[in-house]
């Protein structure tokens, strides 16, 4: 796969990646990097925002290289600099927003993603869906009120941003779209 720098491209790129992770994870294949590109040709397209850290890596979810996926957690703990994870806590939307522009700027990222989890073990599987599915849109709101650069990537068409959920049960992501309130938060200039 080639590192897609088009928002549409990049999303595309997630969901096909995903097939591949839950098809294999049915089989019961380990995960290939066949698709891989090598470091030297590649950069972040995707700038991941996860509400709490993902049990499997970010990488195998979408079957994509590292180097391809930028992240940070929403979630008190220390960074790994190897895998371009964080794990940050902040302490209000204006820092968030800040974290958010800082990374477009410098990666270049054409999707930013809100990513919640589903739990292996949700007992009320619907009611935990409908709780998450309102935590990624409350942030992707906060993201697209505070954030400057963001809201401009936006409005130029550079970047998408969306929302989606992990089902730990299955490895499938439920892609949420994006906010179903954008137009009305974000004044479309074209």
């Amino acid at each position: 796969m080639l590192t897609p720098a088009e928002p549409t491209a990049a999303l595309a790129a997630l969901i096909s990646g995903n097939q591949r992770h839950v098809d294999r994870r049915a089989t019961g294949r380990a995960a290939t990097v066949s698709t891989r590109i090598p470091l030297a040709t590649t950069k972040p397209f995707l700038l991941a925002v996860e509400l709490e850290r993902m049990t499997d890596p970010l990488p195998d979810i979408f079957d994509v290289s590292p180097e391809q996926v930028h992240s940070f957690v929403l979630s008190p703990g220390s960074g790994d600099i190897r895998s371009g994870r964080f794990e940050v806590m902040v302490a209000s939307e204006e820092e968030l927003a800040r974290l958010v522009d800082g990374s477009i700027d410098t990666l270049g990222a054409s999707l930013v993603l809100v990513l919640g989890r589903l739990r292996r073990h949700s007992s009320a599987v619907d009611i935990a869906f409908e709780a998450i599915e309102s935590r990624c849109f409350t942030v992707v709101r906060q993201l697209l009120i505070e954030s400057a650069v963001l809201v401009s990537a936006v409005q130029s068409g550079r970047v998408r941003v969306v929302g989606a959920v992990v089902d730990e049960r299955d490895g499938r992501v439920h892609w949420l779209g994006e906010h179903p309130d954008q137009p009305q938060i974000v004044p479309m200039a074209r």
